[in-house]
């Protein structure tokens, strides 16, 4: 669900066991813990986070609201934003105390590559979330600790207070993976008309502005017409109505341009409805607006006006004094004038058109008296220089051809579309990865979340995304894509090609990437090597980590998605409980010999377990006889089009080799 909706994280397992390994492996700075008694009259107003920050409220009611989303708590609440994020606490009892733990952590250096794959699934310090804890006097008490040891200002204390800062995140995270809490759930009512007051002036779906919230179509539509007394469509065209009569007041637009950019289809829709509603044509409520304003004295020096970029507000200074009771004559003088040359204008065109006694004019008499009106005036056909492109955060209006475009984690797929992106996160694996020779002259925007500041310096006409964080932190810059990680390479490239207008060429790529994986399966069938078992390993101190997700790389989406090769049968049955996922498992090297097939891919890295010396690693047949196959982290960490290109003639050329 888009975060521009105002959702709340709903944690799976997988989501859990991610954000855990996260905060055991980042360096986190505790910054400060404050504690606060909040009253009604004396609310937390709009409060940015300097920093990612764990708010726990009790002993009272509040309305809590993280950015746009608002929550209802009750007596307890665990709360929780990173960075930038915007709070406001707003107690509804007597009183409400509340603690604030404010901590920073550190972006992992670039050798940590394990971290930044984690973070590019998920970022657990900028999320922002609120539940109702199962267990309540547990977390007060903590919270309590943690104040009076950070408080005590000794370097012990303070250490001590961090110490507690972990056993609360550990306890929030069981909580939430044994279920033992209550979410908090967001006004939808609310966000609902937030969404549609922002983005009246666009396409807006009625069922995907739905979709985007945890409840079904029937109880939101309920909950919305008991609140506004009106359904969705009919609340969306009033405040596109009353904009429209703001610019019809204000602006000397035509009426055209106030209904292109109030989001009415076209010019008769609008009349359509000003008619429902008002009983009056655009023009007749120009007209009415001007005399009225008029009769009460307004300057009619202050006027809108519309260019190119929209409606404007250009205000012309009166100067000094006050204007004189011959200037407002005059003023009602011109006003009157103009009115009634408008409506003689009317009368006449009135006159002069042909009757048709009440019939309505066929699709044909109308297109044709438009393509009559449009000869007369020498109007020319204009080119769009927009698309929409549908995404999972709804339509988003996109140029036809975008120059500069910044890109995040999807890098090789917009390079294999022949588009150099202006911008782009750090590149993992370094001279390894398969587009590292592509990447001259881009700007790097560093790994996780980019800099608002750094992304408006390279001016982008489209941003493409992969998490909802930076989603929400780039979106309002420039047009956004939002693309998850583990979308399947095919549905990206197609949202990819729409969003650049290069839809065939995107196809194209698949097609051929199609046919040379067909070829390699017939290279290996030949070879009598397609058949034979695969694992792909990572070295751990201690342990072995074994790949059962497709989603998590190191070959594994080339090895068994496209390849359609096999594992061991106690590797391949996680396989095909994983599916898509980015899971592996740890292995004792005692077992491992049960989870070696007959090829054994390890991918390989600066500081990996040294097993040289191993003997049961030696002892594995794939490794004893030469059917080991070292593969770079850094090619085989991305899985984007380009990459999986290299990926697949390395895996192909390797196993033949080896054959």
């Amino acid at each position: 669900m888009p975060e521009e909706m105002g959702s709340t994280h709903r944690f799976t397992r997988g989501m859990i066991d991610i954000a855990v390994q996260i905060w055991a492996r980042s360096s986190i700075s505790l910054i400060d813990v404050r504690y606060k008694l909040l009253h009604p009259d004396k609310p937390i107003e709009n409060y940015r986070m300097p920093t990612s920050m764990l708010v726990y409220t009790y002993g009272g009611t509040a309305t809590v609201k993280l950015d746009r989303t608002v929550y209802q708590s009750e007596r307890y609440g665990i709360f929780h934003g990173g960075k930038g994020t915007e709070v406001s606490i707003h107690p509804t009892s007597r009183s409400l105390e509340t603690y604030m733990v404010l901590y920073r952590t550190e972006t992992p250096p670039f050798y940590k590559r394990e971290i930044h794959r984690l973070l590019e699934q998920m970022n657990p310090f900028i999320q922002a979330y609120g539940f109702s804890p199962g267990n309540p006097i547990f977390f007060m008490e903590k919270f309590l600790s943690m104040y009076d040891g950070w408080n005590r200002k000794s370097a012990l204390k303070q250490f001590y207070a961090k110490v507690v800062l972990y056993q609360i995140v550990y306890e929030i995270y069981k909580e939430l993976e044994e279920g033992n809490i209550r979410y908090f759930q967001p006004d939808y009512v609310d966000l609902i008309k937030q969404y549609l007051e922002e983005h009246y002036s666009q396409p807006v779906s009625i069922q995907q502005t739905i979709d985007m919230l945890p409840i079904s179509r029937s109880q939101l539509m309920r909950m919305f017409k008991k609140s506004e007394h009106k359904s969705f469509q009919e609340y969306l065209n009033g405040i596109r109505l009353s904009a429209a009569k703001r610019h019809l007041q204000n602006t000397n637009a035509t009426i055209q341009e106030i209904a292109t950019a109030c989001g009415f289809v076209d010019e008769l829709n609008l009349i359509r409805m000003l008619k429902k509603y008002n009983h009056m044509t655009p023009s007749e409520y120009r007209i009415k607006m001007i005399t009225d304003m008029d009769v009460q004295d307004i300057d009619n020096d202050y006027q809108d006006h519309y260019n190119e970029g929209g409606l404007n507000k250009l205000v012309k200074s009166k100067g000094d004094g006050e204007l004189s009771m011959i200037g407002k004559t005059r003023n009602k003088e011109m006003i009157l004038a103009a009115a009634m040359s408008l409506m003689l204008l009317l009368s006449a065109c009135t006159s002069n058109a042909p009757v048709n006694n009440g019939a309505t004019a066929s699709p044909a008499e109308t297109q044709a008296q438009t393509t009559s009106n449009a000869e007369a005036k020498g109007s020319e056909v204009v080119t769009p220089q927009t698309r929409i492109v549908h995404t999972l955060k709804g339509d988003v209006e996109v140029p036809i051809n975008p120059q500069r475009i910044v890109v995040l984690y999807l890098m090789g797929d917009l390079l294999a579309l022949g588009i150099k992106p202006v911008g782009i996160s750090s590149l993992v694996g370094g001279d390894d990865a398969a587009i590292a020779s592509e990447l001259d002259g881009i700007t790097t925007l560093g790994s996780g979340q980019p800099s608002q500041e750094a992304v408006i310096a390279l001016d982008p006409d489209l941003i493409i995304v992969t998490t909802d964080e930076i989603y929400n932190n780039l979106h309002k810059i420039a047009p956004t894509i939002y693309i998850p990680y583990d979308l399947p390479v095919e549905e990206r490239m197609e949202i990819l090609g729409k969003s650049v207008s290069k839809e065939g060429q995107a196809k194209e790529l698949l097609d051929n990437f199609y046919k040379k994986v067909e070829l390699s399966k017939q290279k290996l069938q030949q070879a009598g090597i397609l058949d034979k078992t695969v694992t792909i390993m990572e070295s751990n101190k201690g342990s072995m980590a074994v790949m059962v997700g497709m989603g998590y790389g190191r070959g594994s989406q080339i090895i068994y998605q496209y390849l359609g090769m096999k594992a061991p049968e106690i590797v391949q049955q996680e396989i095909e409980n994983s599916k898509n996922d980015a899971t592996s498992m740890d292995v004792s090297y005692e077992v491992l010999p049960q989870y070696a097939g007959d090829y054994v891919f390890r991918s390989a890295f600066e500081g990996m377990a040294d097993l040289s010396d191993n003997s049961i690693w030696n002892n594995i047949p794939a490794v004893k006889e030469g059917r080991l196959i070292d593969m770079s982290f850094g090619l085989f960490f991305y899985n984007d089009i380009f990459s999986l290109d290299k990926q697949l003639d390395f895996v192909v050329d390797s196993l033949l080799g080896n054959g």
